[in-house]
C-alpha cells in the first residue's frame, strides 16, 4: 500500500487498503514523510473514516491528535523509540512480540504458525521481499497476506488466515493496549479485531451469495 492515505470507502477494496496500512505500521514505525502524510487533511479524513467504519472513532481521533502533537520529525522519532521498546525490546516481559507463535499457544518464536503462513503465501504465489528480516507469522506480514488474498479474491485463503488470526490477535491486542494505553500503538491495536470482524462479515456475505446462486441454478435445472 502506498504510504499516502487516500479517501476511504468502507466496503470491498478499501478493507484491503486498511489491512495494508496497518501492516506497515506494525512492520516499521512511520518515518517523517509518512507522519506528514497521515497528519495531512486528506490523511486525517481517511483515518477517521476508517475509524468510523470500524466503530472506533475515538481510536482514530486519538491517532490523529498524536500525529499533530509536535513536529513531524519529533513525532517520527518518538514512534521509532516506542516501536523498538514494544516490539523489539531485549526484555520479553516488557515488550509485546507481534508474532502468532507467541500468542497461539505455542509460546515460542518460529512455531507452526510460520509454516502455516508460508503455505498460504505459496497458494497466493507471493513471497517475502529479500530485504524483509521478519518471520512470516509477524502480524504485519499476516495482515499483508490477508490483504493480498482479498485482492486476488481468494476467499478460501482469506478465510483460513482470518480464522488463524482470530485465534491469537485478540490476546496480542489486549496485551498491546495494556502496554501502550492510549498511545499510538495502543490505538492501532483497537482497530485490529474490528477490522478482522468486518472482513469476516464480508466473507460470510460472499459465501451466502454464492450459496443463493447455487440454489437458484438448482431450481432452474429442476424447472427445465
Amino acid at each position: 500500500m502506498s504510504n499516502k492515505m487516500s479517501s476511504f470507502d468502507p466496503d470491498g477494496a478499501d478493507m484491503v487498503l486498511a489491512c495494508e496500512w496497518l501492516a506497515k505500521q506494525f512492520l516499521a514505525p512511520p518515518d517523517d514523510e509518512q507522519v506528514r502524510s497521515i497528519r495531512s487533511l486528506r490523511g486525517q479524513i481517511a483515518l477517521r473514516e476508517i475509524g468510523a467504519s470500524l466503530n472506533q472513532q475515538q481510536a482514530a481521533d486519538t491517532i490523529c491528535q498524536i500525529m499533530n502533537a509536535d513536529s513531524s520529525e519529533t513525532v517520527a522519532e518518538t514512534l521509532q523509540r516506542r516501536h523498538v521498546a514494544l516490539f523489539e525490546g531485549m526484555f520479553r516481559q516488557r515488550c509485546v512480540l507481534p508474532y502468532a507463535s507467541v500468542w497461539d499457544g505455542t509460546d515460542r518464536l518460529g512455531g507452526p504458525a510460520v509454516t502455516r503462513v508460508k503455505c498460504l503465501m505459496r497458494d497466493l504465489d507471493i513471497h517475502l521481499d529479500s530485504t524483509c528480516t521478519e518471520m512470516p507469522d509477524h502480524l504485519g506480514i499476516c495482515l499483508a497476506v490477508l490483504a493480498e488474498a482479498l485482492r486476488q479474491q481468494r476467499e478460501d485463503v482469506a478465510a483460513t488466515l482470518l480464522s488463524d488470526m482470530r485465534g491469537w490477535v485478540p490476546r496480542f491486542s489486549e496485551a498491546l493496549i495494556r502496554a501502550d494505553g492510549t498511545n499510538y500503538y495502543g490505538n492501532l491495536a483497537r482497530l485490529l479485531m474490528p477490522l478482522l470482524d468486518r472482513i469476516g462479515e464480508g466473507l460470510c456475505s460472499e459465501t451466502g451469495r454464492e450459496q443463493d446462486n447455487a440454489r437458484d441454478y438448482e431450481r432452474a435445472g429442476y424447472e427445465q
